[in-house]
């Protein structure tokens, strides 16, 4: 019988019988014994052609975007979705080395909110010469879609409460995978997996199943669901700071000003 407290945990006497007979080479866990394999597996950083944002955010990497007390978080995922559809330099500063399709799904903005966004941006958006221009020759490359006031027949969440893939998901992997996108942004993550999901690694091993870079825009911050990121950047006061597995600290000096983040030094 199972333990009342612990299902599926043998009773005590049984347990005694048990590890009494039992050998160490028997034990599955002494298997793995240090960390022999870990040593010996080698950790390859991505060549600098495989970014997707030069120095800043590899190709096909999970990626968060989070902030305190600042605010801006999704005209600045505005700023990298515009950056990797039309080929423009994120943050005036770093070159998109892999330009394309776009696909950026919002879970709480209305299409009106992020229309308005999107024309601000072009308007300020005054360091590139011939920008409309540039738009109009890639308007297929950024698609936006406002899961708050258009009617998909989906819910958001990319997982159900077992961690098994959704209708939503279906739709979101075969999208990427038909017009093979660059980028896919998910705002804000939260809204895309349930509250009582019971193991928010079933959402990664999803995600990783995707072949291009994923952002997730994080509504709290501090959130421990995005600890398994390869990149997780952080709007703090007078800048971007972002922690790679890849290369570790860097800050980039950005402001807000008239509705877009701009570089400072």
């Amino acid at each position: 019988m199972s333990s009342p407290r612990h299902p599926g945990a043998l009773p005590e006497v049984a347990f005694m019988t048990v590890a009494a007979n039992l050998k160490i080479e028997e034990n599955p866990f002494a298997r793995k014994l240090g960390i022999k394999e870990w040593q010996g597996r080698p950790f390859i950083p991505p060549k600098p052609e495989e970014y997707l944002i030069d120095e800043l955010i590899p190709a096909n990497a999970l990626v968060s975007l989070q902030a305190g007390n600042v605010f801006g978080k999704t005209t600045l995922a505005t700023q990298l979705a515009m950056s990797v559809a039309f080929g423009l330099p994120f943050l005036d500063r770093y070159s998109c080395l892999q330009p394309g399709k776009v696909l950026y799904i919002n879970a709480r903005d209305t299409d009106e909110d992020s229309h308005r966004r999107f024309k601000r941006l072009v308007r300020e958006w005054t360091s590139i010469p011939g920008l409309s221009s540039r738009i109009d020759e890639h308007m297929d490359n950024f698609t936006h879609i406002s899961l708050f006031d258009e009617c998909f027949g989906v819910t958001p969440h990319l997982v159900d409460v077992s961690g098994s893939m959704t209708k939503t998901y279906t739709y979101l992997h075969q999208f990427s995978e038909y017009f093979k996108c660059k980028l896919i942004i998910l705002d804000p993550v939260e809204d895309f997996f349930p509250d009582n999901l019971k193991n928010i690694s079933e959402l990664y091993l999803k995600l990783r199943q995707i072949k291009s870079t994923v952002l997730l825009v994080a509504d709290h911050s501090r959130n421990e669901a995005f600890h398994k990121v390869e990149v997780g950047m952080s709007i703090v006061e007078g800048g971007l700071r972002i922690h790679s597995d890849y290369v570790g600290r860097r800050d980039v000096g950005m402001a807000m000003g008239a509705g877009i983040w701009f570089p400072t030094v």
